[in-house]
């Protein structure tokens, strides 16, 4: 992909494509030679006639916007340019923890992997009880804590990345029929349901303490499918087993 222009930042290049959103590496320049390597998020073009979706995309902004904690990557600017809407963000020079578990090098050590789950915990802590200008809680939910969304970075620091789909409690939008936010191996039975609040984030770190002690996926083998009808059941798998 040849680099092109959003706003004040050169595209260099595409990272990822997701559900709603493309992401690029960026390069802000300013004066003295300054330059600053950034990921940009933009709304995926065939979403921006959708007033909807385009709502979501512009609450994700003001939500992580509002974050500001050593474990959650950090929003720079919420921008627009010719009905391109995008996201700036932090580049975090690192991997997924997802990744570091794929490849499982024995310096990757279980006290390791339990100290990124509970600097992680540090940083949902810090959005969960982030309270509004006026005193009010914001109430907001990650929604979507896993592997794939923690960051460690080679300078040893983990981060939670994507609050792409957090949801303050009181949000006016509602998720869309058939859309389940999130991956039904680390879902609490509730938020299945629909019922969500800070303590499914929690279910979530829960779930990856359990894979750590046990070495192994909570749902190995197991289809999303079968996943849901498990926790709609109550039936978890035993970790003393």
């Amino acid at each position: 992909m040849g680099a092109s222009q959003l706003g004040k930042y050169q595209l260099v290049a595409e990272i990822a494509r997701g559900g709603m959103g493309i992401v690029y590496l960026a390069v802000a320049q300013g004066p003295a030679r300054f330059s600053k390597l950034l990921v940009v998020k933009e709304l995926k073009p065939e979403f921006v006639e959708d007033e909807a979706f385009l709502e979501m995309f512009l609450e994700e902004a003001r939500l992580a916007a509002r974050l500001s904690h050593p474990n959650i990557v950090q929003t720079y600017e919420v921008g627009e340019e010719n009905r391109r809407h995008y996201i700036v963000m932090d580049y975090l020079d690192g991997v997924t923890l997802a990744r570091i578990l794929r490849r499982k090098a024995p310096q990757f050590t279980r006290n390791m992997q339990l100290r990124v789950i509970c600097e992680i915990l540090q940083g949902l802590h810090y959005a969960h009880t982030l309270k509004d200008f006026d005193g009010s809680d914001l109430g907001i939910v990650h929604r979507d804590v896993t592997p794939q969304n923690v960051f460690v970075t080679f300078d040893g620091q983990a981060k939670i990345v994507d609050f792409g789909i957090a949801k303050a409690l009181d949000s006016n939008i509602e998720t869309r029929t058939g859309i389940l936010k999130g991956k039904p191996a680390y879902m609490a039975p509730e938020q299945i349901g629909g019922d969500v609040d800070p303590r499914a984030d929690v279910f979530s770190a829960g779930v990856m303490v359990w894979e750590a002690v046990a070495d192994e996926r909570m749902w190995s083998k197991k289809g999303d499918v079968e996943v849901l009808a498990n926790m709609l059941k109550g039936e978890v798998p035993s970790i003393r087993e």
